[in-house]
């Protein structure tokens, strides 16, 4: 027993080749007790040592589950299968690490709802079960702590605060080393919720929403995190990218205008420029492509990018020079077709506009947005039924879509299905009221069902918000 305590000790203190020794010594002597083969995995996984001991750590888990049946011991089975989990992943195989992982975040969550319980009940001052530990508990409270000053009581519930906050975020940590970044984010958050002053729990929550591809969600931590680290420079771009794939460009134009490297970081500015021209600023933009271009002529990206800058300006002969010269470079490249096809749509060359979208689905089938496009193109081709498969589509992944919404309910008013028009229309109307031809639409569904005042209410909206718009 005293070679394991030395070794327990030893890995603790980080001094693992010297607890190795001793912690031998202890699995040859308690071969049946799981302990001794734990501290083992631990020490030969600080020695970098990882196969041999998730070897070792196999053993420790196998002899846990049939002591404790996996249960009743959760504090030693989460550190186990965590340590198992960990060894693994540094021998490559990821398949084996996952479910370990995912049981150690099992034990940690029931851990963590335990201590919640009990500390729940502890500032209380009652217990909520009538078991004989509650009770103990209860007895405790009421003569511990329901005669405390309000100070101290506030003390305590700080303290309760901060353990179940680290708890919180250490399962955070867990999910974040077996890539589950959305579940990370969660247990952040619930770690944020309970102590908004936990040390580096904003940022673990924004890079892990960054991570999840959650751009929007990941700003107001990345934002908060920010504020607390204002000379953080990697933090400062995580942000403004997080702002840029949020679509709130101006947000992102703002923190990458005065970033010290921009400069000399082709992805920066190429970020720079691109917040610059989606937030209609694109003369500002006009110079750090010049540069761009100079030196980096056969970018592709960049060349997408200029087409949309020279389309947004109307110049659509610069705009189409430039995207068919991105295609050249690189047939496949994002966003390059789409934009065609905008621009083919604006100029009323329909059929062209389809082939364009649709090359550019073919190779981005969710590309939800060129979807959409597409549709509006058929459905002015007098191609409905087209128009309307891939505008359901469109539906069936963003069922918010307020644009494809009125679109469909577009089509089947005129193919006089009017009572699913309308509520196409009307769910339209929830999603965007303040769009006068989504009220229009819904006027005139009304008005083919019968319904004359909800018809004349709609068009009453409908003339208000178009004047508003005029103005």
């Amino acid at each position: 027993m005293n070679s394991l305590y030395l070794g327990m000790v030893l890995v603790d203190a980080r001094r693992f080749e010297e607890a190795l020794p001793s912690l031998e010594i202890a699995v040859e002597s308690e071969s049946t007790r799981p302990n001794a083969l734990h501290h083992m995995g631990r020490a030969l996984l600080g020695l970098d040592r990882p196969r041999e001991a998730a070897t070792v750590l196999e053993s420790a888990v196998e002899l846990a589950e049939g002591r404790y049946g996996g249960s009743s011991n959760a504090n030693q089975m989460e550190s186990l299968h965590y340590q198992l989990a960990l060894a693994l992943r540094r021998t490559g195989d990821e398949a084996r690490a996952a479910p370990h992982f995912e049981a150690a975040e099992r034990f940690a969550v029931a851990l963590a709802e335990s201590l919640r319980n009990r500390l729940s009940n502890y500032l209380d001052g009652h217990g909520k079960d009538p078991s004989a530990a509650a009770v103990g508990l209860s007895v405790f409270s009421e003569t511990a702590v329901s005669g405390l000053s309000p100070e101290v009581r506030e003390e305590l519930a700080r303290t309760a605060r901060t353990t179940l906050a680290r708890a919180s975020f250490n399962l955070g940590v867990m999910a974040t080393q077996s890539r589950r970044f959305t579940r990370a984010a969660d247990h952040f958050e619930q770690a944020a919720s309970i102590d908004p002053g936990f040390p580096r729990v904003q940022y673990s929550q924004g890079v892990a929403r960054f991570n999840a591809g959650q751009f929007e969600r990941a700003t107001s931590p990345l934002s908060a995190a920010l504020a607390l680290q204002p000379d953080d420079l990697a933090l400062r771009r995580m942000l403004a990218l997080a702002w840029l794939n949020a679509e709130t460009y101006d947000r992102a134009a703002e923190l990458l205008a005065t970033d010290p490297g921009r400069s000399a970081d082709r992805s920066l500015q190429y970020a720079y420029g691109l917040a610059l021209v989606r937030s209609g600023r694109t003369a500002e933009a006009q110079p750090i492509f010049d540069r761009l271009l100079a030196e980096h002529a056969d970018w592709p990206e960049l060349n997408v990018l200029l087409g949309q800058a020279a389309a947004q300006e109307g110049d659509f002969e610069a705009a189409v020079e430039h995207l068919e010269r991105a295609i050249e470079l690189r047939p496949g490249v994002a966003e390059a077709q789409a934009t065609l096809g905008n621009i083919y749509l604006r100029q009323g060359r329909l059929e062209e506009a389809a082939v364009a979208l649709r090359a550019e689905l073919a190779a981005r089938p969710v590309d939800h947005r060129s979807r959409y496009v597409l549709a509006t193109v058929l459905e002015l081709d007098n191609q409905p039924q087209a128009a309307l498969r891939e505008v359901e589509l469109v539906l069936e992944a963003e069922p918010d879509f307020a644009d494809a919404r009125y679109l469909r309910g577009k089509i089947l008013l005129e193919d006089g299905r009017v009572d699913e028009a309308a509520a196409q229309l009307l769910a339209a109307a929830e999603l965007a009221p303040e769009d006068p031809n989504i009220r229009n639409q819904l006027g005139q569904a009304y008005q083919r069902l019968g319904e004359r005042e909800k018809a004349q209410e709609q068009f009453e909206i409908f003339r208000r918000l178009k004047g508003r718009s005029e103005q």
